[in-house]
């Protein structure tokens, strides 16, 4: 059984990230802990953060790795991905964050073809590989789209 991941926990999870300092800076203070940057052509933005916010969240990644697997009854090889480091988008469209450069992140949609344990087994997917975000997703996700969890 698949288990969404709603949007209200993003929103959680980015209050949890301002809460641990991980706000716009003003002028004068320490750089944003998470800088959000429109990616061209893009419906997704990629988002950067500092070490320290890194740190405070607890950001892991793995890589994207292959094996056989069952799907619809048919063995082959397939992409796997923890179930950890897949994220539900508001209409339920799924996506995981992916490494991209030193520090940032930005997130790819995914279709999954099946949950096996705690391993997502993928039809579409990132390259084999790239390192995917584990712990940390709802906190990215929920910076990705500005949700501060504040009335």
């Amino acid at each position: 059984m698949l288990t969404k991941s709603p949007l209200p926990l993003a929103s959680i999870a980015a209050a949890a990230l301002l809460a641990t300092g991980c706000s716009a800076a003003s002028a004068g203070q320490d750089p944003a802990p998470a800088v959000v940057q429109a990616v061209p052509g893009s419906p997704v933005q990629q988002v950067r953060l500092t070490e320290q916010a890194i740190h405070r969240l607890g950001i892991t990644t793995v890589p994207v790795r292959t094996a056989k697997a069952t799907l619809d009854g048919q063995r082959g090889t397939h992409k796997l991905i923890p179930y950890s480091a897949v994220v539900y988008d508001n209409d339920g469209s799924t996506w995981t964050f992916v490494n991209i450069g030193p520090r940032t992140f930005i997130r790819q949609r995914i279709t999954v073809g099946a949950i096996q344990g705690s391993t997502a087994v993928l039809t579409k997917g990132p390259a084999l590989g790239a390192a995917v975000v584990t712990v940390g997703a709802p906190e990215l996700l929920g910076t990705e789209y500005n949700i501060s969890g504040e009335e």
